[in-house]
């Protein structure tokens, strides 16, 4: 995680956003040509991706910031994924399960992460394969679902 306080300088999230899009696109490119290098076929699952940017800025700010890369929502979108999956914060149905006290990054409050969750889950909306997991069975089945839903898009 980063300091609170490397926020408080002016424009200081946009100048973030854009280094982590830089870094989540070379990883995901790296392990990309990983993976093809293997000749094999594969499954390529990551955290986070960069439409999760537009979750931490403004709408305008997003759009001058994807205006400056010279790219559009779509290439970073559908454009780049086969699919996304969204897991619900346990803040919202788990409540129980949310807390600060097991992972020293997080810094929500659980009325801020469900905010934050919204919006990110917000930023993907337009994805054709967009599959959200909420908090209706415990994490395991939640799990469950996620591996069920992903062995189906590649046919296992």
């Amino acid at each position: 995680g980063m300091s609170k306080d490397l926020f408080s300088t002016e424009g200081m999230v946009t100048v973030i956003q854009n280094k982590v899009m830089d870094l989540q696109i070379a990883f995901e490119d790296s392990m990309e040509t990983v993976l093809r290098a293997r000749g094999r076929p594969a499954v390529l699952l990551c955290d986070r991706g960069p439409m999760d940017g537009a979750a931490y800025l403004s709408p305008s700010e997003w759009q001058d910031l994807l205006q400056s890369r010279g790219m559009e929502e779509e290439s970073l979108n559908s454009g780049r994924y086969n699919a996304v999956f969204h897991m619900v914060t346990a803040a919202d149905g788990a409540e129980a399960y949310y807390t600060l006290e097991n992972n020293a990054a997080r810094t929500e409050t659980a009325d801020e992460a469900i905010a934050l969750d919204k919006r990110t889950m917000s930023a993907w909306d337009s994805h054709p394969e967009m599959h959200v997991f909420d908090n209706s069975t415990d994490f395991e089945g939640k799990l469950d679902r996620l591996v069920s839903a992903v062995a189906k898009i590649v046919g296992i």
